[in-house]
């Protein structure tokens, strides 16, 4: 071989060899032009992800100061009811106790009541039974005369 036909094999041969170097470069070149694609749109799905997940964790504190609040409000309302019903029953039991003290002092005035009116039908009665003595024996000595009356003194 020539020394130019050798320099030219040579020019071939490290040609052919670029080619395939170059060959070889756009297929790694290729693969990560579709690395790079898929890393963007993964990219993209992890921000939007992030995204609603942002939005949930923001509506759920959200969620939680309202429940927190209804909460507050709920045992505000609970200690108000307690504290009506402990003063309801309060007035309740006073109530009871002034209705008993009044039936206990209407009882009393009406025992009273009945024991006066028990002494006045004894006295009445009584009374009753001494005028028709005094007449019966008022008719008797109007029937008899003086000296049969000392005779039944004596």
């Amino acid at each position: 071989m020539y020394p130019d036909d050798q320099q030219l094999a040579d020019v071939k041969l490290k040609t052919s060899l670029l080619e395939k170097d170059i060959l070889q470069s756009e297929k790694v070149l290729n693969k990560l032009s579709d690395s790079i694609q898929k890393i963007q749109e993964l990219n993209v799905n992890v921000m939007q992800m992030l995204t609603m997940h942002e939005s949930k964790h923001q509506h759920h504190t959200e969620a939680e100061e309202e429940l927190k609040d209804d909460y507050k409000e709920l045992h505000s309302r609970i200690t108000t009811v307690n504290r009506e019903l402990h003063e309801r029953i309060d007035q309740v039991e006073r109530h009871i106790t002034e209705r008993i003290d009044a039936l206990r002092s209407d009882l009393a005035n009406h025992k009273k009541q009945d024991t006066e009116e028990k002494g006045l039908d004894f006295f009445d009665k009584w009374k009753y039974i001494i005028i028709c003595g005094v007449l019966v024996v008022g008719y008797i000595g109007g029937q008899l005369n003086s000296a049969q009356i000392l005779s039944l003194i004596k």
